[in-house]
Order: C-alpha cells, then sequence, then structure tokens
C-alpha cells in the first residue's frame, strides 16, 4: 500500500531545517519501502502497509533535534479526497489532522468558518478560502489553536503532485 507521511512545520524560512536527502535517508533505515520526497515542506511517499506515526516522530526528533509531528494518509484517501466536490473549486486546501476530532469539534468549526469546507472522515479538513491562504484567519495555525491538535496543511496542487508521484 502506497502512503504519503506528511510532516508539520518544517523548513519554513529558517526555521526548523530538515535536509531532504538525510529525510529519505531516516525512512530507509526505518525500514520503508520506496521512499520518495516530494518539496522541502516535508511529504515522504513510502511503500509500507503498516505505518506507525509515533515511532517516526520519535526518530525525527532524535535526528533533527525538535518536535515535528506527522500525518499519514494512504494513496487512496488522497484520491477520495481529490474526489470530492469541494476540491474541485479554486484556493483549496486540506487539513491533515494528526487524529480525528469529536462530532462536538466538527460543529465548533461549522459555526466559527464562513468559507466552503468539510471534515472528511473526521481527519481532514477540506477548505476552499474566499481569500488568499496568506489573507485568510483560516490557516493552519486556525485549525491547531480550535481543535487543540496538530495538523498540517496541503494546497491542492501539492495534494496532486503527490498523487502524481504515485504512479
Amino acid at each position: 500500500m502506497s502512503s504519503v507521511v506528511l510532516l508539520r512545520g518544517i523548513n519554513l524560512g529558517a526555521k526548523n531545517k530538515v535536509d531532504m536527502k538525510s529525510l529519505k535517508s531516516l525512512f530507509e533505515e526505518m525500514g520503508y519501502r520506496n521512499v520518495q520526497t516530494y518539496i522541502q515542506t516535508g511529504n515522504v511517499l513510502v511503500e509500507q502497509s503498516s505505518i506507525d506515526a509515533p515511532a517516526i516522530e520519535a526518530a525525527l526528533r532524535e535526528s533533527y533535534g525538535f518536535e515535528i509531528p506527522v500525518a499519514v494518509r494512504s494513496k487512496e484517501e488522497l484520491e477520495e479526497i481529490r474526489q470530492h466536490s469541494i476540491f474541485s473549486k479554486e484556493q483549496v486546501y486540506v487539513m491533515f489532522l494528526a487524529q480525528e476530532i469529536s462530532k462536538e469539534q466538527q460543529e465548533m468549526l461549522t459555526s466559527l468558518i464562513d468559507d466552503d469546507f468539510v471534515v472528511w472522515k473526521k481527519q481532514n479538513v477540506i477548505i476552499s478560502l474566499s481569500k488568499n491562504y496568506h489573507q485568510t484567519k483560516f490557516t493552519n495555525a486556525f485549525f491547531e489553536r480550535k481543535l487543540g491538535i496538530p495538523s498540517t496543511a496541503r494546497n491542492k496542487n501539492t495534494v496532486n503532485k503527490i498523487l502524481a508521484k504515485f504512479s
């Protein structure tokens, strides 16, 4: 099974630097097969049926010296996200949540967000922003603050390119 491990908060400016070559090597040392990285924001594609996110986070912390939360999604899950009607709109982002959210958290988001969005499978927020990502309040930081759980954002273009790399 093909999956992507999405790393949160790396290589943003001069902060939290992670070299993609060393990242690929780390995953290979952990026993993951057919490891590929895609762009500096931390997308690691692997061929593996079982992925241990806590073990990956521990290895990342040990190797790089800071916390790097991860979200893991299968190729099939990304394809399902891409099939959602909101994904076909403009300025689409997906917030990949580190864990599932409750019904109460979903209802809270509905009361706060006025842009078109959906919580998909309780662990992904697909949102079509009415403003540029850097002008909206509905950023990754917003979702982390409101939900109290780590998440990482990818735009529609990045999700499509990750899927293309699986081919």
